[in-house]
Order: structure tokens, then C-alpha cells, then sequence
């Protein structure tokens, strides 16, 4: 009886203490940033053998040569495109979507309403909410000085309730953004820039995206972006997509975002609005 009534104590005790060590995904995350991931060790390689075709180079050499500039041809025109070729990369910025009733981003190229380019500022905030214990918010800004390249800088902060406590996730990100086609009613494009978590984490990293965006009926369009990053050998990487309703210069947005920060999965239903300037 008394080994029993001992047992059911230390059950008991065990149940209402879990909850004060237990880990949410924020402080997961930080750790597993702070702690870094890790760096495979490189294998040690041993030179090979190669014939000479001159005094110079080598014949894996002169290989290397050739596979490099047709790689780079590739990866240019893949990338940037030609200015000479294709003429909707000429295709200047609109004002704002649908502002003639059927250009998105950009409008055909020898449209005779718009002859100029147009400077244009991007402003959107979004509130993500994935339950009671999860939410987020974050803020865009997409800095358009002409149809060639824009700047993007993004703040998202993640914020969950572990214990009654709040643990708050901080992420920048800065890149420049490149349209690769940029069609009325379709732009696609690719993005290279940074990624930093601030807090008590402190640590920067690379990133690269791509997005697309299609207005497929005024005043509607879909859009998605997905973005891979690494911080101290960590991944962190970013996924949205969702449907605008473009009202003049504003926009209501709604959809889903997925964010990856470290093994912790964040899963967000979002709802937003936005501004152009």
C-alpha cells in the first residue's frame, strides 16, 4: 500500500512538472542557430594525373575552360535574358495593378499611355496566425525605381506562447529581385539578397528565391514565392502564396505561409493588406 501510494505520487508530480521544461519551436530554432549545423568534413583529395597540350594547359583544363563559358552563356541569358531579343523585357512598371483595367505589374512595351518609367514604392503588412499560441506579423517593402530591378526588405516576427511566457523570433530579410519575364498579365522572377535573425541569436546568412505573380481577372491575382536561406549551417527557408484583390492603389491579401527555421516547421493562414505609393 505505501509503495503504491509513493508511485502514484511520483506520477502525479511528474504530470505538473512537464509543462515547465517543456521547448517551443522559438526556442528551438535559437538554439539549434546558435549551436550551428553541421559542416560535413571535406574529403582529401589527391591530384590526378593530366597530359599536357602545351607548355600551359592541361587538357582537363582546357575541358574546364569550355564547360565554364558555355555554362555562363546559359546561366546569363537563363537569368537576365536578352534586351535584344526579347522584347518584354522592356516592359515599364504600372503605377499600380490594373490601373488601365488590365495590366499587372508591368504593360506592354509599346503602350502609348505610359511613356516614362515609373518610381514605385510597395508597402504591405500581413497578420499570420497558425493558433492561439502561434502568431506572427510581418512587413514588406518593394522599392521599384524603373522595370529593370527592384529592392525588397521584409520583417517577420514570430511570436509564441510557451508556459504563459512569450518567446518572440525576429527575421530580416534584404534582397534584390530581378523579373525574368515580365508579361502583362504574368511576371516570374528570381531574388539573391540576406537573411538575418536578430534577438539573442545575432546571426546573418545567404538567401536566393524565385516569384511569380499572375493576374489572371481584374481585379484578382495569385501569387507565390519561395525563398531558401542558410544561417550558421542552418536552413532557413520561407514559402507564401496567396490570392490579391487589387482596390486602386490598395490591396487586401489572404493565403498560406510555410517557414522553416532550423527542424522546427512553422505553418501560417495569413491575412494582409497593402498599399501602393
Amino acid at each position: 500500500m505505501k509503495r503504491s501510494f509513493v508511485v502514484a505520487c511520483l506520477a502525479f508530480t511528474t504530470c505538473f512538472s512537464l509543462p515547465v521544461f517543456s521547448q517551443g519551436k522559438i526556442e528551438q530554432s535559437k538554439q539549434e542557430l546558435k549551436q550551428g549545423g553541421k559542416k560535413p568534413d571535406a574529403p582529401a583529395s589527391q591530384p590526378a594525373p593530366s597530359s599536357k597540350t602545351d607548355d600551359n594547359k592541361t587538357i582537363g583544363e582546357t575541358f574546364f575552360e569550355g564547360v565554364a563559358k558555355v555554362f555562363l552563356y546559359i546561366t546569363y541569358y537563363s537569368t537576365i535574358g536578352s534586351y535584344k531579343t526579347e522584347n518584354h523585357l522592356h516592359s515599364p512598371v504600372t503605377a499600380y495593378p490594373y490601373y488601365n483595367k488590365q495590366s499587372g505589374n508591368y504593360e506592354k512595351p509599346d503602350t502609348t499611355a505610359r511613356k516614362k518609367s515609373h518610381f514605385r514604392l510597395d508597402a504591405a503588412y500581413q497578420f499570420l496566425y497558425s493558433n492561439k499560441n502561434l502568431t506572427g506579423n510581418q512587413f514588406t517593402i518593394n522599392i521599384r525605381p524603373f522595370q529593370y530591378f527592384y529592392v525588397q526588405g521584409q520583417y517577420r516576427l514570430l511570436t509564441e506562447k510557451v508556459n504563459n511566457k512569450k518567446q518572440n523570433l525576429s527575421l530580416f530579410n534584404a534582397s534584390l529581385c530581378y523579373d525574368r519575364m515580365r508579361f502583362e498579365k504574368f511576371n516570374l522572377g528570381w531574388s539573391a539578397g540576406v537573411c538575418y535573425i536578430a534577438d539573442d541569436v545575432k546571426r546573418a546568412g545567404f538567401s536566393a528565391g524565385l516569384n511569380a505573380e499572375a493576374f489572371i481577372i481584374k481585379p484578382v491575382s495569385i501569387y507565390a514565392y519561395k525563398q531558401w536561406g542558410s544561417i550558421h549551417r542552418v536552413a532557413v527557408n520561407q514559402f507564401e502564396t496567396g490570392a490579391k484583390v487589387h482596390l486602386h492603389r490598395f490591396h487586401i491579401n489572404a493565403g498560406y505561409q510555410h517557414v522553416k527555421i532550423g527542424s522546427p516547421l512553422y505553418d501560417y493562414g495569413f491575412l494582409g493588406v497593402g498599399v501602393r505609393l
